[in-house]
């Protein structure tokens, strides 16, 4: 199955997310989630069965478009080249120059993504940018080669800023025209005067032209939400631009035939005629205020990419071959370049230090709030703050292929999501927008012909009920929570890939730690080495080094360290064999090597031990440390003890977890004494110990299948299984990169607290979209029935519409404000 998102053209409700939903989803071993907040949908899709080429031809026959998004960037002369484009303003524009660069000799693809203006194009052999460039501006757009940088950022934000101020500027030529037809037509009600010569009691054609002549300009701004309302109902798929639409232009030509009648049959015109002008213009002046503040709110849920992106700095001061340096863009910085960094400069990109050290904020990057030591050979984060001392390194990493990039793509990718809990509203925003325009004519008919009310009572019910019916509500209630809750979540070093892993995580009853490296610091070193003759114990080491040399298991590691403290000369070694989860075989010279713990003895059926060392073996494994056995020619020579300590805060996390209910258990591969002492100082619930790597997953299926939600976080190649099977998969990521892979949340930080924010985030974010939610409904579930007059049936008022466009606006912003408050909630 191929998953990927898709920025789709054309929305403007949950209805409209909803049918292009439905339609995906007809399509063969086809699934698919539309965010409407982002415009994107999320499709997965078996390319047997189905291309790219008719899940768009799928989405174009309910009226939308949809269009490949970019996936990754490369640098030069590569088989894939990213291009930053400006002037679009639509999806149509993105499809324009999308279809337009596939006729480029040598481009196989080119998707476009209209939400960050991005075009990634895939070559057939050798980049030819300056074609694309050229075919772009050709089509009446502008491109250039781009790489993620803050200068880029930057132009990007001035855009959106412009296209904020031009919103305004339309909404206060609106507003201009409104304010004055408001006080022409509703004054009196307020006890204003009108002016003799215009007022509608003596001069009603007067008036009548007046008004007319103030709401004609307030329809042409407003003209886009009329374009994109009847297309949408013509081509079968209504959305709220539809209802908005009908429901104005029925009181626009109210008032058209009205002032028709004043001037060609007046006698037909009884006392104070209804002309219903203002309606129309407030309306559409309330919906574009609706629009320009919910584009406000948006912009703020959005900014922690914005914030991810600000951390790279726009330069770096680059080392020529000649040894002087250069202040270059970091756009230019190529692999293998030396960078010079001073104190307080911000780091450009990835790579490793070849020269001095110095302490390294990493807090933007893994929330971790301490300085971090490097030195010559360590690698270095782009975006870390160096602290105090100077040094130079060599670029690893550049572009897309950054750790930050990274990161920024994985938060991208969870703001596009949908979680579950979304699937309610979906199925009614699949049905929304038609009911309300059969409730809409139900209560016309109910009004004019059953309760015998004049035309002007029964329009005005109408226009109400299509007025104050809201699906962008339900749209939107879902989507913002998740951005701001990831969002929040990156500030923190929390990167959660999905909304539903975001969902998920707080239904979760128990979490399974894995402990090297993810309880314990993952550092473990020799403590003990007592060797069956003492005299020996030099040869040993060196034969149990040079064997474990060819090891990458963390106890190998600590092995070598101990025999490089002892300048002990390595041995060439013959053979090697890795027993997965009890150790090693190997051959060093003429001596046949076993090393590895108690079940790899049993294994190979050695002679037991003896009872000094089975004595020491007891009392060193009470003591919480872990067991190698060393055997030379099938006689076991050597007992080795290492301890790997504790981290700091797995104690107080463990406690923190607890505290919310949740249970914790820890599975090893250690012996089960070891185990149990960690397990203790812990105060764990459970412990599962001598398990073997491939194994580990079956631990979780076991858990899962007795009915709990199970949390895995681990950090080694060994977890990743386990990480997969999990209902959530948590990696701490300073592991390696399979278990990231696997993992729904990846933890930049090393410290465990991590774990129990993502857990409270998780919490809060649930909570905000079922107060969403819950708003959304209400909404409509009190304002429908009451524009229809169910309440005017009892003796109450009826709804004005204007008042229901009000409502309506309020409706959705008051769901983007809900959700801001994700930012100022404490996950701590």
């Amino acid at each position: 199955m191929i998953q990927k998102d898709y920025p789709v053209k054309g929305l403007s409700c949950a209805s409209c997310a909803s049918t292009v939903e439905q339609a995906l989803n007809q399509l063969p071993k086809t699934q698919a989630h539309v965010n409407l907040l982002t415009e994107q949908a999320h499709i997965s899709y078996d390319p047997a069965y189905v291309d790219e080429a008719t899940l768009a031809q799928q989405v174009k026959s309910v009226g939308y478009e949809l269009i490949l998004p970019q996936t990754s960037s490369s640098a030069p002369n590569s088989k894939s080249s990213l291009f930053s484009i400006q002037g679009m303003s639509c999806a149509s524009c993105a499809q324009t120059i999308e279809d337009g660069v596939k006729q480029v000799a040598g481009v196989l693809d080119a998707h476009v993504n209209l939400a960050n203006e991005q075009m990634q194009v895939i070559w057939e052999d050798q980049a030819q940018t300056q074609a694309v460039i050229q075919q772009v501006t050709d089509l009446g757009y502008q491109a250039k080669v781009s790489q993620p940088n803050q200068t880029t950022q930057q132009e990007q934000d001035d855009e959106k800023e412009h296209e904020l101020a031009l919103a305004k500027r339309k909404l206060i030529l609106m507003a201009s025209f409104t304010l004055p037809l408001f006080i022409l037509t509703m004054g009196p009600m307020f006890h204003m005067t009108i002016p003799h010569a215009i007022n509608l009691h003596v001069h009603p054609l007067r008036n009548a032209f007046i008004q007319l002549a103030l709401t004609l300009p307030v329809i042409y701004l407003g003209r886009s939400i009329f374009k994109r309302g009847f297309r949408a109902l013509i081509k079968g798929h209504p959305n709220m631009d539809s209802l908005v639409s009908l429901g104005t232009t029925a009181a626009l030509l109210q008032g058209i035939v009205t002032t028709a009648l004043l001037v060609y049959r007046p006698e037909q015109v009884q006392g104070h005629p209804d002309l219903y002008f203002e309606s129309s213009a407030v309306i559409l002046t309330l919906m574009t205020l609706g629009k320009y503040l919910e584009n406000l709110a948006k912009g703020k849920t959005t900014t922690a990419i914005q914030s991810l992106m600000d951390l790279t700095p726009p330069t770096a001061r680059l080392i020529k071959e000649d040894g002087s340096v250069e202040e270059v863009a970091v756009s230019s910085i190529q692999v293998d370049d030396l960078i010079q960094i001073r104190p307080g400069d911000r780091l450009p990109v990835d790579g490793k230090i070849t020269q001095g050290q110095s302490s390294l904020d990493e807090s933007m990057l893994t929330g971790e709030s301490l300085p971090v030591f490097k030195k010559e050979g360590d690698f270095v984060t782009g975006a870390s703050i160096n602290k105090t001392g100077s040094f130079i390194y060599q670029v690893t990493q550049v572009g897309q292929d950054t750790r930050l990039a990274q990161i920024i793509q994985l938060v991208a990718q969870a703001q596009n999501s949908k979680a579950p809990i979304a699937r309610l509203a979906d199925q009614i925003a699949r049905y929304f927008v038609p009911t309300v325009l059969a409730l809409s004519l139900l209560a016309g008919v109910f009004w004019y012909f059953i309760m015998g009310e004049p035309l002007s009572f029964t329009l005005q019910i109408m226009i109400a009920v299509l007025i104050i019916a809201c699906p962008c509500a339900l749209g939107l209630a879902t989507p913002t929570a998740i951005m701001v809750g990831t969002g929040k979540g990156a500030e923190q070093g929390i990167l959660i890939k999905s909304g539903a892993a975001l969902e998920e995580t707080q239904q979760a009853s128990v979490v399974l730690f894995d402990k090297t490296g993810t309880l314990t610091q993952g550092k473990p070193q020799v403590t003990d080495f007592i060797c069956r003759d003492p005299k020996q114990k030099k040869k040993l080491l060196q034969l149990l080094a040079s064997a474990e040399a060819s090891s990458e298991h963390p106890l190998a590691q600590a092995i070598q360290q101990a025999a490089e403290e002892a300048k002990i000369d390595l041995l060439e070694i013959k053979e090697f064999k890795a027993v997965p989860g009890h150790g090693i075989k190997a051959q060093v010279g003429q001596q046949n090597l076993l090393i590895g713990n108690q079940q790899l003895l049993d294994q190979e059926e050695l002679p037991p031990l003896s009872q000094d060392f089975l004595d020491q073996a007891e009392r060193l494994s009470q003591a919480g440390k872990t067991l190698v056995y060393l055997a030379v020619n099938q006689q076991v020579e050597a007992l080795i003890a290492i301890s790997d300590p504790l981290k700091e805060d797995s104690q107080s996390a463990i406690q923190a977890l607890k505290k919310d209910g949740l249970q914790a258990y820890m599975v090893t591969g250690d012996q089960a004494s070891t185990a149990q002492h960690i397990a203790k100082n812990l105060n764990l619930d459970r412990v599962i110990a001598q398990v073997l790597p491939q194994d580990k997953a079956q631990v979780v299926k076991d858990l899962q299948e007795k009915g709990l939600k199970v949390i895995m976080v681990g950090d080694g190649i060994n977890d990743a299984p386990a990480l997969a099977q999990a209902d959530v998969g948590m990696a701490i990521g300073t592991g390696t990169d399979v278990a990231v892979e696997s993992a729904d949340i990846v933890l930049m930080s090393p410290q465990l607290q991590a774990v129990h924010q993502a857990i409270r985030l998780s919490q809060a974010t649930l909570t905000t979209i079922k107060q969403n939610l819950f708003w959304a409904f209400i909404y409509n579930v009190i304002g429908i029935p009451f524009a229809m007059g169910v309440f005017h049936l009892m003796g109450g008022p009826l709804l004005n519409p204007m008042i229901a466009a009000l409502a309506m606006s309020f409706s959705s912003v008051s769901v983007l404000l809900n959700a801001l408050r994700l930012k100022k909630v404490s996950i701590d």
